[in-house]
């Protein structure tokens, strides 16, 4: 028997739990005083509605974000309020889809001008589902992940598993229907991004 050196298994080697993940990831970047394991407990709870709960291991759609999503947001509104820590004034969480309907013009200007309005710090960030292949032998995958700030150097990351922390511009596509790209790997799915944010009651 020949002795091979163990690496330890993390988010996303097993599972296809990185959606479960960016909506903690989200609500967290908005509210940092929530706490992470009751938020992902009820994210949890709240995606056994739906009635697979092999998405945890398979993968998680858009249909099941925006269903999980609400039910969490609708469950930290009926627990607790929220405050502005400037103004004191009370707010709620929103949650939008820019591209869920199919008459949405929807392009890689659009979809940019969507995702600027991420930053974490004015109270908005965005979920986005992306494709990632390369075409140089890695192998291709989906991922949901949370954009919590754009600036010139591209999309700021805040992710559960091992992706990089910025997407540059460059090597961005949108709703490619090309299977692999060595210049422009990430293929951002617009009818997969959700802005989440804090709106004043």
């Amino acid at each position: 028997m020949s002795i091979k050196r163990i690496k330890p298994s993390k988010q996303g080697d097993l599972d296809g739990a990185c959606g479960f993940y960016a909506i903690v990831n989200a609500l967290m970047s908005l509210e940092p005083e929530l706490d992470a394991e009751e938020l992902f407990t009820q994210t949890f709870i709240s995606h056994l509605y739906d009635g697979d709960p092999m998405r945890f291991i398979n993968g998680t759609k858009r249909g099941s974000i925006k269903n999980v999503l609400s039910r969490v947001i609708d469950y930290l509104h009926d627990h607790f309020t929220f405050s502005d820590g400037k103004s004191g004034l009370e707010y709620k969480f929103c949650m939008k889809m820019p591209f869920w309907r199919a008459d949405k013009e929807r392009n890689r200007k659009s979809m940019l001008t969507v995702l600027k309005q991420a930053d974490f710090k004015a109270g908005v960030v965005c979920i986005i589902g992306y494709g990632y292949a390369d075409g140089d032998g890695e192998q291709d995958y989906a991922h949901w992940s949370v954009v919590t700030k754009v600036n010139d150097d591209g999309l700021h990351l805040l992710d559960s598993g091992k992706e990089k922390k910025l997407i540059s511009f460059d090597s961005i596509r949108v709703d490619s229907k090309q299977s692999s790209n060595v210049a422009r790997p990430y293929n951002i799915y617009s009818e997969d991004i959700f802005v989440i944010s804090r709106e004043l009651t």
